[in-house]
């Protein structure tokens, strides 16, 4: 582990972060390890998260929930091993995402169904497991969304489709969930992820950001630690933009 929090205490608090393998979810497990938290790290794979944990470093820290979220027995089996493993759950960040560049012409069935199953279901599913562990410790949910959520954006529709589902499925839970869990979301813009890379050409886009950069997957873990927190807590049903003011003007 190379990060650590300065800012957040969460000490003795039982996270589990989907998609925490790559990206901003392995930003965010580093980040909650690095403030005191034990952390439950789901990735597709056995051989994924094995490999997660073993460079994280963290022994006992972290543990293994490995799943396909696109599946709702899958969402279900890895919310009871996180909850199984680290005796009840205080936090849930759905981090766990894909992304892909089609037009509309381009895009079949095969690529809705695989974008919306593991950004949106995945999404829903895992939080409808985790509810009632949250709701026993007054927990907080943060789900991704994205900038993309936010705009449209030729060549990317399906996409755009599923983040901004998930600012209104942010907003219903929160209304659903309240008073006991708190459920937020962040909308970050690109960042400097190695999914990113695959599909777009980072220095192009930073161009077209007001502060003339991308963003790092650390700050992102840094609006989640603050989401997460007591800090926040009067905030809830917030769809919270970290994307370099593009969508300001």
């Amino acid at each position: 582990m190379n990060q650590r929090s300065l800012h957040f205490d969460f000490a003795g608090k039982r996270v589990l972060v989907t998609g925490g393998t790559r990206g901003i979810g392995r930003a965010t497990v580093e980040a909650f390890l690095g403030a005191g938290a034990r952390v439950a790290v789901n990735g597709a794979s056995d051989a994924s998260v094995a490999r997660a944990i073993d460079e994280l470093g963290a022994g006992e820290s972290a543990i293994a929930a490995p799943g396909n979220v696109a599946s709702v027995p899958d969402c279900e089996r890895i919310v009871e091993s996180a909850v199984q493993s680290l005796g009840g759950l205080d936090i849930l960040i759905n981090s766990a995402g894909v992304f892909k560049r089609a037009s509309l012409a381009d895009s079949d069935e095969a690529l809705w169904d695989w974008t919306i199953d593991i950004n949106v279901k995945g999404t829903y599913f895992c939080s409808r497991a985790a509810a009632p562990a949250l709701k026993a410790m007054g927990g907080a949910i943060v789900n991704l969304s994205s900038q993309a959520g936010l705009e449209g954006y030729a060549g990317v529709t399906v996409y755009c489709t599923s983040k901004a589902a998930i600012i209104n499925m942010t907003r219903a839970m929160a209304m659903e969930l309240a008073p006991e869990v708190r459920v937020n979301c962040l909308c970050p813009g690109v960042i400097d992820t190695d999914m990113a890379r695959t599909e777009l050409d980072l220095v192009e886009q930073a161009d077209g950001y007001p502060l003339k950069r991308i963003g790092t997957a650390a700050e992102v873990a840094t609006a989640i630690l603050f989401l997460s927190s007591p800090e926040a807590g009067f905030v809830t049903g917030a769809a919270l933009p970290i994307e370099g003011g593009i969508t300001a003007g």
